[in-house]
């Protein structure tokens, strides 16, 4: 049936009980992907437990106070993903999405100067018309002329989108590891390795291991983002 899915069969990394009830809300189409995105609802009634019903988690995002990246989301169903800020101005709560040690999605409290910035990664890039250069990021955004490679991140103002650092994908820089055997943790980068066949891009840390590029999100050399905790959710 359209707009839900079995508990059992949820994605493993969606933090909820699967035998208490049959049905789970499905996130609608959107930035997202569905093993990388949790829907509103999900997020206001069992991992937040800001109400108890369904109904009720409809009526409080129905009344415009849930903000996903700086605008307002009356859609039960969005899709909450990856690097996500979500923010509930009147009662003061901000999150960042991320995974934890155990491979789950988790929201991370954060304060209101942090809820106004995001971190994305490139994708990668398209020539467009008149030689301009389109970057695509990994939630599904399209942004013009930004000096950034495939692998490198970029914090965006939120929700202006604008700009305000590029970070390389480069020896020293710091990384959350979104995936893999190391996810939840942060490492130093040592080298990168891009190939033109399709093996995969991969990505190696001073601490010992490496994963595939896609796991991987720098931020420069400052810890611009916590990693979350194991157990409080």
């Amino acid at each position: 049936m359209p707009g839900r899915i079995k508990r059992i069969a949820a994605p493993q990394r969606w933090p909820v009980k699967r035998k208490t009830d049959f049905w789970a809300p499905k996130p609608s189409p959107g930035p997202h992907p569905l093993g990388l995105s949790l829907p509103l609802l999900t997020v206001i009634r069992d991992v937040l437990s800001l109400c108890d019903t369904g109904k009720e988690a409809r009526l409080m995002v129905s009344s415009g106070n849930f903000f996903i990246d700086g605008r307002v989301v009356k859609d039960p169903n969005f899709p909450v993903g990856l690097m996500d800020v979500l923010s509930a101005p009147l009662d003061d709560l901000n999150f960042r999405m991320l995974m934890d040690r155990r491979n789950r999605m988790h929201l991370v409290p954060i304060s209101r100067e942090e809820a106004a910035w995001k971190i994305c990664r490139v994708q990668g890039k398209t020539v467009v018309g008149r030689g301009r250069t389109q970057v695509h990021l990994h939630d599904g955004r399209n942004l013009f002329n930004v000096d950034a490679r495939t692998g490198d991140a970029v914090r965006l103002e939120l929700p202006t989108q604008k700009v305000l650092d590029v970070f390389r994908l480069q020896k020293g820089s710091k990384a959350f590891i979104a995936g893999g055997s190391h996810v939840g943790e942060i490492a130093t980068v040592e080298r990168f390795e891009r190939w033109d066949n399709p093996a995969p891009n991969l990505v190696y840390f001073q601490e010992g291991f490496s994963t595939v590029w896609n796991n991987v999100f720098v931020f420069g050399d400052q810890p611009l983002i916590r990693v979350p905790e194991v157990g409080l959710q």
